[in-house]
């Protein structure tokens, strides 16, 4: 049982839950090994009160991988359940997973069903599996239990919470490869228990509620930080597994492509309108480019205990059509209204009346004058027929008889010119006075398909309406840049 304390939240609350459930348990664990990452002396009373043979204190940064590597030293039975401290069994489970490993020699691993902490009605995992090209599939994250995947058995991985592995097994494949940073350690320890001649049983029958807070796992959370730490989680383990994974011949390659994938790939991110994944796809690059001793002894482990080939692995695999057919459930399930975009509330709207506040104080006295002039800007045409007539097909002031199309800018002087009907050249003058708030709104408009945080929204609203090349537009009357720069932010 591996422990992290957090500094903040209900740490001790969901270990005396999970302690609670293993001395219910019907079939009670022989031995109970506690590893707690980091001191903490009520947690440590807790470990200790619940009658653990050993309670094994470790720095606050160890991971999940090699805290099990701690206590495996200690492992005497058949065989070894993993659990965190936010892994709450039911009475049933050890006994139902057990059942499991009997059934057949050839089960190395028995995996559980895990339900939502609050709500067992809802699958948090059961059953991971990946692609062809290693992405990694859970095959009934997030549904509700309605028994609609109780009959499955045989499958590819697992999540790594609550896992009961055969001693044997566990020896062997030197536990949990450290290498994955959290992501993906049940689907490779069920990968490398095949490949060694065994397989992986899942047990619908055996519950295991799952807050998502603990250290086993990736991490969990909805803020931007867990975010960033889960998609690092995520892609480093996809990266080094691809590693591992691939023939000998085309390490190196896999290995030299690592930062131009990052490269293309952060473009990919920015066409999608996902900044927030770019800083971890580089950090999760270099993190692998770097740990080439890691891919070596996890291939190593492989190559020493391997018993079968790796085409026993295709049928387990997720096709491309099971693959898409899944993603459109994902995606109906996600299509939720959108979140409100709190413009009042988030100081939007305080912003652009400080903009508009702004430009008054700087701009106010062209209201005296009907129309702009200096720089790129002339008196407008007096009536609309003439504007739009200038803005089509017809003849041009470039010489005797000239006849052409018009310059594409002046369909755009035509179109701010019909906002004020009567006098077209007093649109460019409110244009100049409402430059600032509308650079301002764009921009914070913008931020809003980046970041929730309505600091950097604001941030970005500001640093937009006072980009020192839209200023200087501003003074030097380029009609072209201010409306370039007021329409950019809508484009994004």
């Amino acid at each position: 049982l591996v422990v992290r304390p957090h500094g903040r939240g209900p740490t001790d609350l969901h270990l005396s839950r999970t302690l609670r459930a293993l001395a219910a348990q019907t079939r009670r664990a022989d031995v109970l090994t506690v590893v707690l990452c980091g001191p903490d002396e009520k947690l440590k009373k807790l470990a200790s009160e619940s009658g653990a043979e050993a309670v094994i204190v470790a720095g606050r940064g160890t991971s999940f991988a090699d805290a099990l590597r701690l206590a495996s030293r200690r492992i005497t039975g058949d065989a070894v359940w993993l659990l965190a401290q936010d892994t709450a069994p039911a009475p049933d489970a050890l006994a139902r997973l057990a059942g499991a490993l009997e059934t057949a020699p050839s089960v190395a691993l028995a995996a559980p069903k895990l339900v939502s902490w609050d709500d067992p009605s809802r699958i948090v995992s059961l059953g991971v599996t990946m692609t062809h090209t290693g992405r990694t599939v859970g095959l009934a994250d997030g549904e509700l239990d309605q028994g609609q995947h109780d009959t499955g058995e045989d499958v590819l991985g697992s999540d790594i919470r609550g896992v009961l592995v055969r001693t044997q097994v566990w020896s062997a494949l030197a536990g949990v490869d450290p290498g994955l940073a959290g992501a993906d350690e049940g689907l490779d320890l069920g990968i490398r228990a095949r490949l060694a001649g065994g397989r992986v049983a899942l047990t619908p029958t055996a519950l295991v509620a799952v807050a998502g807070d603990g250290v086993a796992g990736a991490p969990a959370g909805l803020s931007a930080g867990a975010r960033g730490r889960r998609l690092y989680a995520e892609r480093k383990a996809q990266l080094h597994r691809r590693l591992v994974y691939a023939p000998a011949p085309a390490v190196p390659f896999h290995w030299l492509a690592l930062l131009p994938l990052a490269l293309w790939r952060t473009l990919g991110h920015l066409v999608a309108k996902n900044p927030g994944r770019i800083g971890p796809e580089w950090a999760a690059s270099f993190s692998v480019f770097l740990a080439v001793a890691a891919v070596v002894r996890a291939r190593r482990t492989i190559r020493r205990n391997r018993a079968a080939s790796w085409l026993s692995l295709a049928q387990l695999r997720i096709g491309r059509r099971d693959l898409r057919e899944r993603l459109e459930d994902e995606a109906d399930a996600a299509a939720a209204p959108r979140e409100e975009l709190r413009f009042f509330s988030g100081g939007g709207a305080w912003v652009v009346l400080g903009a508009l506040a702004t430009s008054m104080l700087s701009f106010g006295a062209l209201l005296a004058w009907p129309v702009l002039g200096g720089g790129g800007l002339a008196p407008l045409r007096s009536g609309i027929v003439a504007l739009w007539t200038d803005a089509a097909y017809g003849p041009r002031a470039l010489g005797w008889d000239t006849v052409g199309p018009a310059d594409p800018f002046a369909s755009v002087v035509a179109v701010i010119g019909s906002l004020w009907p009567l006098a077209p050249s007093r649109a460019l003058v409110i244009l100049w006075l409402l430059a600032l708030p509308l650079a301002a709104l764009g921009g914070w408009f913008a931020a809003t398909r980046v970041t929730e945080r309505s600091v950097l929204r604001c941030a970005a609203a500001f640093a937009w309406a006072v980009a020192p090349m839209f200023l200087a537009a501003l003074i030097e009357g380029r009609p072209t840049a201010v409306i370039l720069h007021l329409a950019l932010p809508w484009l994004v």
